[in-house]
């Protein structure tokens, strides 16, 4: 039986990998010898694992995108793979292009956001296909408490609808505070009030790196609450191979533009590794490559769930802002209840002892006559 074509680019690419690799170290010590410039040492090296990474992911992504027979689960899929080209060709212009940095580097810091939401709603998207009274098998299952230190600051979510909504809240949050902060710090760059890297907290470095930074925990801290509430649902797509996968590379964004190009030819091995097209070759009708390419790319999900989160934090405002005055009159009423209870209790004090001074009197009166 003939191979499928993809075999025969598999092989291509795997033995492109390999020579690139073993001609590596040749390629940095002819560098050292002629004295090549660092900068455009990092620069060229950081292409070549930026070239090597790039094909797997869109290889993957294309054989998905052929292979789209669960619509509701790939079409997160594929954007979570688009994190690696888009980071490994973000972060070589940023290598190439130094003073394009402050451009290229949102670009990354907000998709980085939306593929952490596109984890969460892969989760979902199983977990409501499986079982469609999602809330209600929830609330059947123990109370699961917070995890280390937060136990002792928060209560437990109840089981069900808060639960899993608590969840999907904290991811929200990120993927509307990263872009937000993002542009914040781009204007604030502009009037010289940014300085990226320096504590000081004259600067907006310092307050938006703090925000957005607790930000990211929280979001991943709730998708951890998520699995942990129902890694036994879970199980059959291995969401712990895919999370570490993202956690992973979320996490050499901290890094210098070099380490990610070559973290990227990693990530790419990894999420070939974690979301394989073969689960869902032969899984049912697909419309085709380009008939599947609009599906893919259409956020109205993400519009959607973003708009009820800022939908309740708009409500949440508006309850305090009414409720505000409702609580100062209230206090101020029963402080002047209290005040009025003082006043009469003195009242009374001073009315029982004129009382018992003229009973003295009398007394004195009484026995002064008696002796007489």
């Amino acid at each position: 039986m003939a191979w499928p074509v993809r075999r025969y680019f598999r092989l291509l690419w795997l033995t492109l990998c390999f020579l690139t690799l073993m001609a590596l170290p040749l390629l940095v010590w002819e560098f050292q010898r002629i004295h090549y410039d660092v900068h455009r040492q990092a620069w060229f090296i950081g292409g070549i694992f930026a070239i090597l990474s790039v094909p797997i992911s869109i290889y993957e992504i294309a054989l998905h995108t052929e292979y789209y027979t669960q619509p509701h689960l790939q079409k997160h899929v594929i954007r979570i793979l688009l994190m690696v080209p888009i980071y490994a060709v973000d972060a070589w212009l940023a290598l190439r292009f130094a003073k394009a940095r402050e451009y290229l580097d949102p670009i990354r810091e907000c998709y980085e956001a939306f593929v952490v939401y596109s984890f969460l709603a892969y989760l979902m998207a199983f977990l409501q296909e499986k079982y469609p009274n999602l809330e209600g098998h929830m609330r059947e299952k123990p109370q699961v408490q917070h995890l280390c230190i937060a136990r002792w600051l928060l209560r437990p979510w109840d089981m069900g609808t808060r639960y899993l909504w608590e969840c999907k809240k904290g991811v929200l949050n990120f993927v509307i505070i990263r872009p937000v902060c993002t542009a914040l710090a781009f204007i604030t760059d502009i009037f010289g009030k940014y300085d990226r890297g320096q504590i000081d907290f004259k600067k907006s470095y310092v307050y938006l790196a703090a925000v957005t930074n607790f930000s990211q925990l929280w979001a991943l801290y709730c998708l951890v609450m998520l699995y942990t509430a129902m890694h036994t649902e879970l199980a059959p797509i291995r969401p712990l191979s895919k999370f570490l996968c993202i956690k992973a590379v979320i996490f050499v964004t901290f890094w210098q533009d070099f380490l990610i190009c070559i973290e990227m030819f990693l990530a790419a091995l990894a999420h070939a590794y974690a979301f394989p097209p073969r689960d869902y070759m032969g899984a049912g009708y697909s419309a085709g490559f380009f008939a599947n390419v609009p599906h893919i790319f259409n956020l109205r999900d993400v519009v959607d769930d973003v708009g009820r989160v800022m939908e309740e934090h708009v409500t949440s405002a508006a309850s305090a802002v009414v409720e505000a005055p409702k609580r100062a009159v209230k206090k101020a009423a029963r402080g002047l209840a209290s005040t009025r209870k003082l006043f009469t209790a003195a009242g009374k004090g001073y009315a029982r002892r004129r009382d018992d001074e003229w009973a003295v009197r009398l007394r004195l009166v009484y026995s002064a006559v008696h002796k007489l």
